[in-house]
C-alpha cells in the first residue's frame, strides 16, 4: 500500500570490518537517506528487487544488537512492506510472510514511540480509540508506516476472522493520519482508504462511493504523476464496481506515461507500469 520506496539501510563495508553495530546513529541515518534517494530514482526494477534481500538481512543484524531502536524498527517495517508490495503479484504466499514481518516491526516501532501505547494497540477497540489522546503530529510517519504494514498483513489474511477483527484499529489510525495531512506521502492516506472502501462489501464497512472520492483526491494531490494511484484504483475500485471502461482507461494511462525525469517517483512508476500490464492481461477474468 505505501507509494514511496523505503529507507534501505546499507553498511556492507562496515560489516566487513565487524563494526556495523557501532556506527553512530546520525551517520547511519545519512546512509539510509542517501540510499533511499538513489533507489527511488532507479528505473531497473529487477536490480532493486535482487538487492533488497541483502539489505534486509543487514538490517535484521542491526535489530539483533539493538532491538528497541525505533528508527531501525520503522525502517525494517518499511522495507518489508515495500518488498512485499513488489513481489505480491508473482508470489502472494511469500508476500504474506513479508507483510507479517512488516506488521511486527511497525507495531513495535509505534509502541516505542510513546509510553502507554502498547496496551492500547493490544487491547479492545473500545479502549484503542484513546490512542488519539497520546499521539502527536510529529508521530505521523511512524503511525502511517505501522498502519500501512498492519493493513497489508490483514489484506493478505482475509480468510481469518481474527485478522479482520483488527481492521477497525488500522482504519482509525489511517483516518488520524488523513486528518493530520491528507497530502502525506503523495496522498497515501487517501489511497489506503480508497482501497479499503473498495475491497470490503457494504455489510463490512465498504463504500464504493467513498472509495472513488479518496482515489480522486489522491489523483488530484499527485497530479496523476504517481502511477500507482491509477493502478490501485483500477485493481480495487474499477473491478469492484465492474467498470470495465474505467479499468482499461486507468491502466492505459499508466502504460502511455513517459517515465522519465520523474525523480523519486521513477522506481515506483516502473513497478506500476509492470502491474498495469499484468492487470490488463487479466481483464477477461473479471469483466
Amino acid at each position: 500500500m505505501k507509494s514511496t520506496l523505503p529507507r534501505i539501510l546499507i553498511c556492507t563495508g562496515l560489516l566487513a570490518l565487524g563494526a556495523c553495530s557501532h556506527v553512530r546513529s546520525a551517520a547511519t541515518r545519512g546512509l539510509i537517506e542517501d540510499m533511499a534517494a538513489a533507489t527511488a530514482r532507479h528505473d531497473d526494477v529487477d536490480l532493486v528487487v535482487q538487492a533488497v534481500p541483502t539489505y534486509i538481512l543487514l538490517l535484521e543484524g542491526l535489530l539483533r544488537s539493538d532491538g528497541d531502536n525505533r528508527d531501525n524498527l520503522l525502517t525494517a517495517a518499511e522495507v518489508y512492506l515495500s518488498y512485499g508490495t513488489v513481489v505480491e503479484m508473482a508470489d502472494p504466499l511469500r508476500a504474506r510472510g513479508l507483510y507479517g514481518r512488516a506488521k511486527e516491526y511497525g507495531l513495535r516501532a509505534l509502541a516505542n514511540t510513546r509510553s502507554g501505547l502498547a496496551p492500547l494497540l493490544n487491547g479492545p477497540f473500545a479502549e484503542f480509540t484513546a490512542i488519539d489522546d497520546k499521539l502527536r503530529p510529529e508521530d505521523l510517519p511512524v503511525v502511517f508506516s505501522a498502519s500501512s504494514a498492519w493493513g497489508a498483513w490483514i489484506a493478505s489474511h482475509t480468510e481469518a476472522v481474527s485478522a479482520l477483527a483488527e481492521l477497525p484499529k488500522v482504519i482509525h489510525l489511517m483516518e488520524w493520519v488523513l486528518r493530520q495531512d491528507e497530502t502525506y506521502n503523495n496522498g497515501s492516506p487517501h489511497v489506503f482508504l480508497g482501497v479499503y472502501h473498495a475491497s470490503l462489501p457494504p455489510m463490512l464497512g465498504g463504500r464504493p462511493d467513498l472509495s472513488r472520492e479518496h482515489f480522486q483526491a489522491a489523483l488530484r494531490i499527485t497530479q496523476r504523476q504517481s502511477l500507482m494511484v491509477q493502478v490501485l484504483m483500477a485493481r480495487f475500485y474499477a473491478r469492484q464496481t465492474f467498470d470495465h471502461d474505467l479499468y482499461e482507461s486507468l491502466l492505459h494511462e499508466v502504460l502511455n506515461h513517459e517515465n522519465r525525469g520523474m525523480g523519486e517517483l521513477t522506481l515506483q512508476n516502473a513497478i506500476a507500469i509492470r502491474h498495469a500490464r499484468t492487470l490488463l492481461e487479466e481483464a477477461d477474468d473479471f469483466f
